[in-house]
Order: C-alpha cells, then sequence, then structure tokens
C-alpha cells in the first residue's frame, strides 16, 4: 500500500504555506525517502490505496507519563476530562485548548504516555488538507518515547536538519522526548545532562548534515541514518493521535488498517519466514491433493478393469463393456430366469420372507399392491413391537421394512443392511 506522509508546519497555515511530504511503498524492505516541499493543492494526489499520514513535528509535541484512576477504561467517554484534570498543573496552556492523545494500549498500561499538541494549530492544518482533499487517516508524532522489547530505561539519541540549525533529539522510554538546538549545544555540550560514560550505552543517530557537530558535541561516533528516515519509523510505529474530537470515521481507519497490515504482510521484511512457511504449506497441500487425487483415480480404474475382467471371464458372449456391474446383474437374472429360480424381487420370494417375518396373531393386511421389488401393505398397523420384529426379522433377507403414512413399504435393502 501507498503511504503519504505530509509534516504540519509549526506556524499556522496560510495560502503561502509549504508542506514537506514524501510517497513511498509501505512495507517494501527498501524503500528511500525523498522530502519534497508544496503547498496543498500541488501536494500529490491520492487514491483508495493511499494511506495518508500528518507528522506532528517534535517540536510541536509535549510528553507526560500519568496514572490513570481505576475504573477509567470503562469510561471512555470521560477519558479526556481525566486526562485535562490530570495534567492541568503540568501545562502551560488551558488544557481546554490543547489536543489530548493517549499511548496505544493504554488500558493494559499502568502508567501510559500521553501526547499533547495545540488543537486549533492542529485542526487548522488538517482542514486545510482536506481543502486540497487529502483525508487524513492517521495522525503520528515524528519522534516518541523509545521503547525495546525487555529492555527497560532504554535512551536514543537523535540529530537532525542540517548544519547549526539542526536539532538534538533524546528520547527515553521513562522520561519521554526532548530537544535542543544543536547551535546551543555547540556553546554548552554540558548542558546536554550526559557524561562520556552513560554515552557509551546510548544509541546515537544522526543524518549526514549534521553529523560532523554530533561529533564535536557528544565526542562520539554516531550511527549515520539517511534524511527522513526517522519518518518511517515514526509510520511504522504504533502511535495514532487522531483520538477524541479528531477521530477518523472508523470504518475508513479499520479500512486503511487491514490494507496497511495485508500490505506489510506481503512486503514487510519481518514477515518473510511467515510467508515462506504459508506458501511451503500451501504448496504440500496441493501437492498432496493431487497425489491423494491420482492415487484415488488409480484405484478406480483399477477396480473397473477387474470387474470388465471378471465379466468377460464368467459371460465371455459379452462384446461391450459399459457397466460392469449392472451387466453382470442382468446376466445373472437371465440365468436365473432360465433355470426357473426365483429372485429377490419376485412376488413369490417377498411374500414368502414377510410370511417367516409375520408375528403370530397379528391380522393379514386386506390390502397389498406390487411391483418389481417392492411390496406395499395397505392400511396396516402394527404396534411398536411388532414393527420392531417385522424390520429385525426382514432385514436378515435382505429386505428394509419402512413406513409411509397409513401404509408400510417392503423393498429390497442394501447388501450391508442384508446379514445372513
Amino acid at each position: 500500500m501507498r503511504t503519504l506522509i505530509i509534516q504540519l508546519p509549526t506556524d499556522m497555515p496560510n495560502v503561502h504555506t509549504q508542506y514537506p511530504h514524501t510517497a513511498f511503498q509501505s512495507g517494501t524492505e527498501k524503500s528511500s525517502i525523498s522530502i519534497k516541499w508544496a503547498t496543498p493543492d500541488l501536494l500529490p494526489s491520492i487514491d483508495r490505496q493511499t494511506e495518508v499520514v500528518a507528522l506532528l513535528p517534535a517540536t510541536a509535541t509535549s510528553w507526560h507519563k500519568v496514572t490513570l484512576p481505576p475504573g477509567l477504561h470503562q469510561q471512555p467517554a470521560r477519558c479526556l476530562q481525566a486526562l485535562q484534570g490530570l495534567l492541568e498543573d503540568r501545562l502551560l496552556s488551558d488544557p481546554t485548548h490543547l489536543h489530548f492523545a493517549l499511548q496505544t494500549g493504554w488500558k493494559k498500561i499502568p502508567h501510559p504516555w500521553v501526547a499533547v499538541c495545540d488543537r486549533a494549530w492542529l485542526e487548522a492544518h488538517l482542514h486545510a488538507l482536506e481543502k486540497a482533499n487529502l483525508t487524513v487517516h492517521r495522525i503520528v508524532p515524528e519522534l516518541s518515547p523509545s521503547s525495546t522489547p525487555k529492555v527497560s530505561h532504554h535512551c536514543k539519541i537523535t540529530t537532525l536538519g542540517e548544519g547549526d540549525t539542526g536539532w538534538l533529539w533524546v528520547t527515553h522510554s521513562d522520561q519521554g522526548v526532548w530537544g535542543y538546538p544543536m547551535r546551543s549545544l555547540l556553546a554548552q555540550p554540558k548542558a546536554l545532562g550526559f557524561s562520556q560514560e552513560d554515552l557509551q550505552n546510548i544509541e546515537i543517530q544522526a543524518e549526514p548534515g549534521v553529523v560532523e557537530l554530533t561529533v564535536q558535541i557528544l565526542n562520539a561516533t554516531p550511527q549515520l541514518i539517511p534524511p527522513g528516515q526517522h519518518w518511517k519509523t515514526a509510520v511504522d510505529g504504533n502511535w495514532d493521535l487522531a483520538q477524541f474530537d479528531l477521530r477518523a470515521t472508523t470504518l475508513t481507519r479499520q479500512v486503511k488498517t487491514l490494507q496497511r497490515a495485508i500490505s506489510n504482510f506481503r512486503h514487510g521484511p519481518s514477515w518473510r519466514p511467515v510467508r515462506w512457511g504459508v506458501f511451503a504449506l500451501l504448496a504440500c497441500q496441493l501437492i498432496g491433493f493431487n497425489a491423494w487425487a491420482w492415487k484415488t483415480r488409480s484405484n478406480w480404474q483399477t477396480q473397473q478393469k477387474n470387474l470388465s475382467q471378471l465379466l468377460r471371464e464368467t459371460f465371455p458372449k459379452t462384446s461391450v463393456v459399459i457397466d460392469a456391474p449392472m451387466q453382470m446383474a442382468r446376466e445373472v437374472d437371465q440365468l436365473r430366469q432360465a433355470s426357473g429360480q426365483l429372485s429377490s424381487t419376485d412376488l413369490e420370494a417377498m411374500l414368502s420372507a414377510l410370511g417367516k417375518a409375520m408375528p403370530d396373531g397379528i391380522p393379514s393386511p386386506r390390502q397389498w399392491h406390487y411391483q418389481p421389488g417392492q411390496l406395499r401393505l395397505k392400511n396396516f398397523k402394527p404396534n411398536q413391537t411388532e414393527q420392531q420384529a417385522l424390520q429385525k426379522s426382514l432385514q436378515v433377507h435382505g429386505y428394509k421394512w419402512t413406513a409411509q403414512g397409513d401404509d408400510w413399504l417392503m423393498s429390497i435393502g442394501s447388501s450391508e443392511q442384508a446379514k445372513p
């Protein structure tokens, strides 16, 4: 799925506002980030397969860790009011003028993170993008508190920008996100608050334009990252600040989330072993079904060949074999008729079997209807015990005994039911 990232400028929007943006195929292992600038009306057009992500600058977002009141997850309508009350003393602005967003999965986290930004500024930019026919599906922070599984107090330093206008950002799993202009750190490197021993245990990343300044300030060699690579990292995270009154349409978000998950499964490098496993399983199933079908067809052909051979050996006059079992039954019936023997479908044989099975003392039916293989007894009403006795006795001779309204039908049973 294609992803369009649009970073929101820190100033209020106007007709001349330039939006940094980039578009790439999400979920691919190698997807370069090429940042361009354009006014809203000149931003790239989108289709149904494009997810639009608004990126909040790190300088416009503040981070706060809170302890939510017990039971708040069962009252989502009061969540915003609770956050405003909890953070009122920590914020410089009126909480009613700010936008709040909780960490994903906050209901299961004892002390979740809360991202805060100016609501009027955010709504103004979203409205400007909406006028340009760009509906934002997700809102993600440029930088968020670091989190590494099974590692507590994880910290990372990232330097972004060009020359002395760049910024040094610190992301900490327990302390949040904060930054310094690199120009100020050049004059006072100790303002960062990390010793050389601390820096040895901190992951340090830098864009090409600020590598030299990073080395001067930290006296450490950073890992080089492509410009704008942290944008893709932000999009791949699980943050979404489109909450409360800025929540997008539920159906739209669900569709985009599903599309993103499918795209990530199809192209994401982390899912490659799973994809290979699924393909191998499907291939094994396909091979197995084909082998089973071939074996079944081979057994059927062998059986048909054996039946045809048995028919020709038993009845040499048979010239053409179409249905060996049916032709053999016909030949046997002809031999039985020629020798004067009765078959199980004849009236005499059926009456004889019924007479032997009929319990003593039961009145004989007055009306009989016969056709080859079937004998219908009209208005015959045996009791439950007599019914069971008749059914059991007739089964021994290979006949079925079934009720049809007020009538009882005696017919030829299957070979499995006929037990000698």
